[in-house]
């Protein structure tokens, strides 16, 4: 006879087999005793919890041979035919792959006959949450009165996307999670039936990874009964799950503890090196660490442990770690798990999380600042440790400049600059090697000027104005501008080079002044230079050359018919005769201009022809190069 695996050999065949289901094996067996049997049942939960099995067991006690019965016997003809699924009245249908509307036309055909053998029909539809929304639509009606003879059971994984409709047509059993001791007592049971030699530190670690699921237990029962020789040993277990062991993860705790980074990373490569999973790594780890997490707070991890550790073992290395140090690094592992998903290097990714648990002070820096981020908006959001100390470094440097200026200014009685709070780029003292010079349409002498608070308050504004009213050319302009000082009638201003600073004088002067004059209620004069040399005001263009009229020579007399019949040759006296008669005879001179000289082209035109090498620019702020005409 071919091998069973174990899952189908020990499926529960009666109510009182079903693990960790109590509430709804009592439910179905009172509902089948007191006969308040319903038309359809919706069965839902994780895998492996006994949706499919209870299905089977209610289709046998509702046609097993002394029933309707809560206890199947098993060993009629009906119940033989249920367990071995050749029955022809329990239908077993895959929603997977017969989820289109044609397969549920199908069904309501058949649903109308009579069952064949027993008493009722019973179709078993597993994962029906696939059913297509047309094939939902055409059960609906079947499902909602279907004949006396007939029992929907729908079996699903994900109840949510099973419609409204169709949930308040079923009674609803929610399947949970099989306990780990449920698991562990149900596979100490079955290794005792089949005679088999299991520790019990592997039982207890094939129910931890079963992850609630009773078919995966026994299916790793199963993997390791064949590869073990003899009795079934932790170590057997764990090579076949590829887990960690609790000894390299204890040894992990410990030099976390000690802020050991050496120890730590050398752990972690010999793990690599025997093969194992990164991820499973962090996630034993993580599962320890909240095992001490909550012995800390609770003092006990009964009825809560996932991890199946000693007493001793948590109660030693739960003194290692303060409080409030061990929630921060489960949520450190966890963001380096999720980082491992888009690391082109997943260990690099690892080994820098396991840096920062030396260094729990790091990770709890990291995570104020994230939560500081998480509550102050945007633009807290966006921080990060290395852009706080850079900020820092930056602010110290500037402390630094504030004080040399203050002890320089404070013989001279200048009071030094403040930035602006504005963003506006901080002034800075004019050079005394290159005063400004105003290229000023007028010729107004330029005033000294200092820096003060009044002149670096109403340059603010003059950034905040232009700004109100959209001039954003003119704040294109002046961006990098230096402020230089302001006095009764003048307002200083240093641009990055003279090409500039002619921009802003000829086209936006009279703006920026106008502005200027609202703001201090005085009239003032912009000064503008540049930084690569003094600005002067751009001499008159040269006078254009005249223009030489064309010379026009004196026609020739006019000459007689007579005259120019006898210079015509005999041949064509006759045609141009006839002419004469048809259009008249008289003729008109001709008048002959000679071409003016053209003057010749002058030289390329260099910087001398200006007084300071100066452009003139146009009104409409472009910049177009020198070219021969701007003679």
């Amino acid at each position: 006879m071919a091998y069973i695996a174990l899952y189908r050999k020990w499926r529960p065949q009666t109510f009182k087999d079903l693990v960790g289901q109590e509430h709804i094996s009592r439910t179905l067996a009172n509902a089948i005793t007191s006969g308040h049997i319903g038309h359809a049942y919706l069965f839902a939960g994780p895998r492996g919890t006994g949706k499919t099995s209870t299905a089977k067991i209610l289709a046998k006690a509702l046609n097993c041979e002394h029933g309707p019965t809560p206890e199947p016997c098993g060993q009629c003809e009906q119940c033989r035919k249920i367990a071995d699924g050749s029955s022809m009245d329990v239908f077993e249908i895959d929603a997977a792959s017969n989820r289109g509307i044609d397969e549920i036309r199908d069904l309501r055909e058949t649903v109308k006959f009579a069952p064949v053998d027993g008493r009722y029909k019973v179709y078993i539809i597993d994962e029906v949450h696939m059913l297509t929304t047309e094939a939902f639509n055409a059960l609906l009606k079947t499902l909602e009165e279907p004949p006396a003879h007939v029992v929907f059971i729908l079996a699903t994984t994900e109840a949510h996307k099973v419609p409204p409709t169709i949930q308040s047509r079923c009674q609803r059993y929610d399947f949970k999670r099989i306990t780990v001791e449920e698991i562990e007592s149900r596979l100490r049971y079955i290794t005792a039936e089949m005679k088999m030699e299991a520790e019990d530190e592997a039982l207890a670690m094939i129910a931890i990874q079963a992850d609630g699921g009773m078919r995966d237990a026994l299916s790793i029962l199963d993997q390791c009964a064949a590869l073990a020789e003899g009795t079934i040993t932790a170590e057997r277990v764990r090579q076949i799950l590829g887990l960690v062991g609790h000894d390299w993860i204890y040894k992990m705790t410990k030099a976390l503890a000690a802020r050991n980074v050496q120890e730590a990373l050398q752990i972690l490569a010999e793990l690599l090196r025997d093969g194992k999973d990164l991820k499973q790594i962090l996630s034993e780890l993580s599962l320890h660490l909240r095992s001490l997490m909550i012995f800390q707070a609770a003092g006990t991890v009964e009825a809560m442990d996932l991890y199946a550790e000693p007493q001793d073992v948590l109660q030693d290395q739960a003194k290692l770690f303060a409080p409030e140090v061990l929630p921060r690094m489960i949520a450190r592992l966890h963001e380096a798990m999720t980082e491992m998903k888009w690391s082109p290097q997943p260990r690099i990714t690892v080994e820098v999380a396991l840096m920062e648990l030396c260094r729990p002070e790091l990770v709890a820096s990291t995570q104020e600042n994230a939560g500081q981020a998480a509550s102050n908006g945007p633009r807290a959001a966006s921080s990060n440790p290395a852009d706080e100390a850079r900020i820092a470094k930056l602010e110290a440097a500037l402390a630094q400049v504030t004080a040399l200026l203050k002890q320089a200014t404070a013989g001279a009685g200048v009071r030094p600059a403040v930035a602006p709070a504005t963003g506006v780029p901080t002034p800075a003292p004019a050079p005394a090697a290159a005063p400004a010079v105003t290229p000023a349409p007028a010729d107004v002498p330029e005033e000294p000027a200092a820096l003060d608070e009044a002149g670096l308050q109403v340059w603010n504004q003059l950034f905040q104005s232009l700004r109100e009213q959209h001039k954003a050319p003119i704040l294109a302009c002046i961006q990098n501008a230096r402020f230089m000082g302001m006095t009764a009638s003048q307002f200083h201003m240093r641009m990055q080079s003279g090409l500039m600073a002619s921009l802003v004088m000829r086209n936006y002067r009279k703006i920026i002044e106008r502005i200027l004059q609202e703001l201090t209620g005085r009239e003032l004069r912009l000064v503008c230079a540049g930084e690569d040399a003094p600005m002067k005001a751009p001499p008159r263009p040269r006078p254009a050359a005249p223009k030489i009229a064309p010379r026009r020579e004196t026609p020739p007399a006019k000459p007689e018919p007579t005259e120019i019949l006898e210079e015509v040759a005999p041949d064509e006296r006759a045609s141009l005769k006839k002419a004469f008669d048809v259009f008249g005879a008289n003729v008109v001179g001709v008048e002959t201009t000679k071409a003016a000289p053209q003057p010749a082209a002058p030289e390329p035109a260099g910087h001398d022809i200006y007084e300071d090498g100066a452009i003139p620019l146009p009104e409409d702020g472009d910049v177009p190069l020198p070219t021969e005409d701007d003679e």
